[in-house]
């Protein structure tokens, strides 16, 4: 009996479970409680950023738009004008080049129909010459033989 009394005694005075089961109830109450609180106050933080945002912010980014907007119509109105321009220009361009290019296939026409009898005449001196030359050689050669 004594030897179970003094167990009692000795479980009673190590066996922590109980406090420590406490302890740790407390302890995960507590936790949950703040978590809730920094929760709670996260989301509100949250609710107050998106009404700010939804109240100011969008209304300057809708001014901020329309200004950019204006503003990219307006380069792009000038971009579109320089196109045509260059459109206009590249056309002119190549009118022009072409009527140059007609005049020059004229011009080289007409410059061969004068140049070819003219060539024809001298190719024709010149075979009239060297006929006359060989028969020229041919006499003096054969007086000197």
């Amino acid at each position: 009996m004594i030897i179970l009394d003094i167990s009692n005694i000795g479980s009673r005075l190590f066996d922590h479970n109980g406090f420590l089961s406490g302890e740790i109830n407390f302890l995960l109450k507590e936790f949950e409680e703040k978590r809730g609180d920094a929760e709670v106050d996260n989301l509100f933080n949250t609710i107050e950023n998106i009404t700010d945002i939804k109240d100011t912010h969008i209304d300057q980014l809708k001014e901020t738009i329309n200004e950019s907007l204006i503003e990219s119509n307006r380069q792009l109105s000038e971009a579109l004008q320089l196109c045509d321009q260059f459109s206009t220009l590249q056309e002119k361009i190549s009118k022009e080049s072409d009527k140059n290019f007609e005049k020059w296939k004229e011009a080289r026409t007409k410059f061969m129909d004068e140049i070819l009898p003219k060539y024809y005449d001298i190719n024709r001196d010149i075979a009239e010459k060297q006929e006359e030359l060989k028969i020229f050689y041919g006499n003096l050669e054969r007086k000197l033989n």
